[in-house]
């Protein structure tokens, strides 16, 4: 029994550590089947522990699991899968196990605390730091039935051969650039971003997405209207070592323009605040 409460607590430290370094998207299709093995795995984990609650390792995990899980959820907020099934065993763990009621009323207000204004500040650096600006990334999972749709409809074909890995994925497979639209209180925009090709690690219900490392190619490109951006190799001279450059063209009628890919930005590990 101590064995499985440790396993799953390592679990859920494991996936809070992931979602800090990485963005985690479920496969499609598998988000139902990690939520039943998740939800089983959880439940069990909690009857145990009940069973188990005057052990001086429940009770430890009992204290020590209400501040991770309220890093994992403001690492995956609106993320449910991820964060319901945790919460609620760490809700419940902490009440019935065996811990001294003077503890329990100390840190209960604690966390009480944690929880409460660490949500609403959460909320609040969001708002002040990203702005009311959204990004939707421009590819062929558009949803049509989203906003963004109609507004590149008649590029769908564009979008496909920028988009398609043969083009967007540099020569040497370590770096890829996107496009994304930005709804903005102005008129809008779209971006070219690079960012690394072969940090996402493969897992068999998720992806983990490297994230907070990108390198923006432009923010000037006209809202519904998709550029042409490509790889090119060059050379400063013939003797010199080649290097990758993004070639893009914001519209037909613009001249197309380089820009030189030989390093990439320190990671960002804030932007779960809106810290870019």
């Amino acid at each position: 029994m101590a064995i499985f409460s440790l396993s799953y607590f390592a679990l859920i430290v494991m996936l809070t550590y992931a979602t800090f370094i990485y963005k985690l998207e479920f496969k499609d299709g598998m988000r139902a089947p990690f939520l039943f093995l998740y939800g089983i795995g959880s439940l069990v984990y909690l009857v145990l522990s009940i069973l188990t609650r005057d052990l001086i390792l429940t009770r430890i995990i009992s204290i020590v699991s209400m501040p991770v899980v309220f890093m994992l959820i403001l690492l995956n907020m609106y993320n449910w899968v991820l964060i319901v099934p945790p919460f609620a065993v760490a809700i419940i763990l902490f009440f019935v196990a065996d811990t001294s009621e003077h503890i329990k009323v100390i840190l209960g207000t604690v966390y009480l605390l944690m929880y409460v204004l660490g949500i609403v500040a959460y909320f609040v650096l969001n708002m002040l730091l990203s702005g009311s600006a959204v990004e939707t990334e421009l590819n062929l999972d558009l949803d049509p039935n989203g906003d963004v749709f109609p507004i590149y409809s008649s590029q769908i074909k564009k979008i496909s051969d920028v988009t398609d890995e043969a083009n967007c994925i540099s020569p040497d497979g370590e770096y890829k650039f996107y496009l994304v639209d930005v709804s903005d209180s102005d008129k809008g925009a779209v971006k070219i971003y690079v960012v690394p090709a072969n940090q996402d690690i493969d897992l068999k219900f998720f992806t983990l997405k490297q994230q907070g490392i990108k390198k923006t190619i432009t923010k000037n490109g006209t809202r519904g209207v998709v550029p042409s951006v490509g790889w090119i190799v060059e050379q400063d001279t013939p003797d010199s070592a080649p290097y990758l450059s993004v070639m893009y063209q914001l519209t037909d009628k613009d001249e197309p323009k380089i820009m030189k890919i030989r390093n990439m930005p320190e990671k960002n590990y804030w932007g779960f605040l809106g810290i870019s």
